[in-house]
């Protein structure tokens, strides 16, 4: 008696069930007719895609059919975990009653594009790793909301080597929004110092003439463009067709602490660094024809006793001196009553005299005073030659706004 019971229960509770569930397929008709677009939510993941959820019956959606797109199919496995449960939109690409068959597109436009800060902080899962790097999607930050937003997390820009080998795919990491690649790929940093490099944004120095320091240790030379970035000087017969003996004189006769100027030519994103070209004729033919006087120990602050030796009296030989720039040197000098005093030192060799002028101020003798003794030893100006006289070379340093700010700040 009780197993005929059990029997009439179970047979109960299965029309029930075949009754709700031709209910819910019903309905499922009834929204088709009604509305396009339809909300599923993720429950499990195939070999091929994910089945969800809709209107509470069970589907299918292809990875090659979701909202957004990866180019591994890998990537949709590594995502999974943090996507479970998501409900997203699609359209009804197949349907069946016997047996209950549902295939969802979820391809429609469904997402708000985000509005994204650069410099500021997401967190994304890492969905593929390669050599030079890993991918990250940051639309774990929001929820997926605006869908997939992923770009390129470079190995060089982890804050060391150890955190990119450690790191693998589906972890979570933080890491800066740096901008848009060309291709409009999302960029990504963990070190703002090197932001520059993997923009593009360094690009935009090429055709720049630039302050270019030389820097002479253990007998190898290297070149820092605006004392900050490495930067490689080719003499060769491509970059200097018509002076390229000159150039390798140049070259030989530069001494440590020199500045010369340069244009930019090219950019090694790589290495971080420029290649330059050095085609300012005064600063060549300065070098050249100056004489090279090393200090030694004893010899390091006798200031104005090595400007002496410096200076090469045959200024009134130069007279194509006149209009040419040039480099100064500040040179700080004590007097009898000890009295700090500037001295300019022109292309290494010539005693100058310095006027100072700015195009949109006048600058007053007192105020000529200050910039004076603001100035530092051993700092460098690139000024006009007015005239040659009497041995002293009479220059013009025209001030740019932003120098004038940074003497007369006070």
């Amino acid at each position: 008696m009780n197993s005929l019971l059990h029997i009439i229960f179970r047979l109960l509770k299965l029309s029930d069930k075949k009754a709700y569930l031709s209910q819910r397929v019903a309905n499922f008709e009834k929204q088709i007719i009604e509305h396009e677009n339809h909300p599923f939510k993720i429950v499990d993941i195939r070999e091929k895609g994910f089945i969800v959820k809709t209107y509470g019956l069970f589907g299918y959606v292809s990875f090659y059919h979701m909202p957004w797109k990866y180019k591994s199919v890998d990537s949709w496995r590594t995502v999974f975990p943090y996507i479970k449960g998501k409900v997203l939109f699609g359209k009804v690409y197949k349907f069946e009653k016997k047996p209950l068959l549902i295939i969802l597109d979820g391809e429609i436009q469904q997402f708000k594009k985000p509005e994204l800060f650069e410099n500021t902080k997401y967190k994304g899962v890492i969905i593929n790793k390669t050599n030079f790097g890993v991918f990250v999607d940051i639309g774990y930050h929001y929820n997926w909301r605006f869908g997939s937003l992923s770009g390129l997390l470079h190995r060089l820009n982890f804050e060391n080597e150890k955190l990119f080998e450690k790191s693998n795919t589906g972890e979570l990491i933080e890491l800066e929004f740096w901008g848009y690649a060309e291709n409009k790929q999302l960029i990504f940093g963990q070190r703002p110092e090197l932001k520059e490099w993997f923009t593009g944004e360094i690009e935009k120095q090429i055709g720049a003439v630039l302050p270019v320091n030389v820097v002479k240790d253990n007998g190898e030379t290297r070149y820092l463009v605006e004392n900050k970035y490495n930067a490689s000087l080719p003499v060769t017969k491509t970059q200097y067709p018509n002076n390229l003996t000159q150039i390798k004189r140049a070259v030989r006769k530069l001494i440590d602490g020199d500045i010369i100027h340069c244009e930019i030519i090219k950019v090694n994103r790589t290495k971080r660094s420029f290649q330059i070209l050095w085609s300012s004729v005064p600063e060549i033919e300065g070098i050249i024809s100056r004489d090279i006087i090393i200090e030694s120990p004893s010899t390091a602050n006798t200031g104005f006793k090595l400007l002496k030796n410096r200076i090469k009296i045959g200024v009134k030989e130069n007279p194509e001196l006149v209009g040419k720039i040039v480099k100064v040197e500040i040179i700080k000098k004590e007097d009898n009553f000890g009295r700090l005093r500037t001295k300019y030192l022109i292309e290494n060799k010539y005693k100058g005299e310095l006027h100072i002028s700015n195009d949109s101020y006048i600058i007053s003798n007192k105020e000529k005073k200050q910039i004076e003794k603001d100035l530092q030893e051993g700092e460098v100006l690139y000024c006009e030659v007015l005239s040659v006289e009497n041995n002293l070379v009479s220059v013009k340093w025209n001030l740019k706004e932003e120098e004038l700010i940074r003497f007369l700040r006070q």
